[in-house]
């Protein structure tokens, strides 16, 4: 079902409710690559929930790569359970959190965004000590990507 906001005059039923309740629910979001050779999970997860509630779509995202999962030529994109809403401004976007995983014990943060209009969300992070300047995740951002390394996505946004 398509999310649309609380209206007048809408009957009350148990998927209505279900859908703008705030309870967890969960989907499987689609990875791909922005550009070049496609991503391939092959024996990794990924899993998705979302839960909305006041207008609100919060997203939680999980890829963990397996010894078959394939990194693709671009950047990492993550689908939504929906579209988000446009926003005020050209470059404007909904922002949470992102944090990698290398199986060594380094974590990377960073951050999630979707930019206005978007149906995905992408992770990023700087890619320079002063943290001037930021780049999307994809096969070698923020470090070389291989078997039981991970990803996980946290954000809010309000969908269309």
């Amino acid at each position: 079902m398509a999310y649309t906001g609380w209206l007048a005059s809408m009957r009350t039923t148990a998927a209505r409710l279900n859908l703008i309740s705030g309870i967890w629910t969960p989907y499987t979001p689609t990875w791909t690559s922005s550009t070049g050779a496609a991503v391939s999970l092959g024996n990794g997860t990924l899993e998705g929930e979302y839960a909305l509630s006041g207008g609100i779509c919060r997203v939680r995202i999980s890829l963990v790569a397996g010894s078959t999962t394939t990194f693709g030529g671009g950047q990492f994109r993550f689908a939504l359970p929906f579209a988000a809403a446009s926003l005020g401004a050209a470059g404007m976007s909904y922002l949470g959190t992102a944090v990698a995983l290398d199986p060594g014990g380094a974590y990377y943060p960073g951050a999630a965004r979707v930019l206005s209009g978007d149906a995905f969300a992408m992770a990023l992070s700087p890619t320079s000590s002063t943290g001037s300047t930021a780049g999307e995740w994809n096969a070698s951002r923020p470090f070389a990507w291989g078997n039981t390394d991970n990803l996980s996505i946290s954000l809010a946004y309000k969908p269309v």
